[in-house]
């Protein structure tokens, strides 16, 4: 594919057509396969194929959002590899190929938590000022653990709800 590319862009460039070079370069660049990888390694198996050796499921969370954060609440965004999030639940489900799950939310160490299945980012409202802890667990639709990732953070001080709307 470069000897391809080279020779498209020495032949436009000589005719001196330099913009028509330049598109013809950036389609070239912007073709599958340019890069050297196929859609496969880049999106992975095609969703009507069951995966027999699917990577292990991983949770990746960012810290909350600092402005809603600052009117004392909390946006969590989170996003998932290897499993979609589904509102869809029981043993029955393991077998679902790819792999299908939600989350567990727990506050502060609390002995409860809450199950989502949105995949949605998470908005907690009415966390009092100061220090806090929230575990998310990345569950299968069995509710067994998978990954897990914990989040701490501060609500300020003085923080209201009159910014929320």
């Amino acid at each position: 594919m470069p000897d391809q590319i080279n020779r498209y862009c020495r032949q436009f460039l000589t005719r001196k057509s330099t913009l028509v070079g330049l598109v013809a370069l950036s389609v070239l660049m912007a073709a599958p396969g340019a890069n050297g990888q196929s859609v496969r390694q880049l999106r992975a198996a095609p969703p009507v194929v069951p995966l027999t050796n699917e990577a292990p499921a991983r949770i990746i969370i960012d810290p909350p959002l600092a402005e809603p954060l600052s009117f004392g609440r909390v946006v969590i965004q989170y996003s998932t590899e290897h499993l979609h999030i589904v509102p869809v639940f029981g043993p029955a489900a393991l077998a679902v190929s790819p792999r299908i799950g939600h989350i567990h939310v727990t506050v502060d160490g609390a002995a409860w938590h809450w199950a989502d299945a949105s995949g949605e980012p998470l908005i907690i409202n009415g966390l009092p000022a100061g220090p806090h802890k929230i575990l998310i667990q990345l569950v299968n639709a069995n509710h067994q653990p998978l990954d897990q990732g914990e989040v701490q953070f501060t609500v300020p001080a003085g923080s209201t709800q009159e910014g929320i709307r």
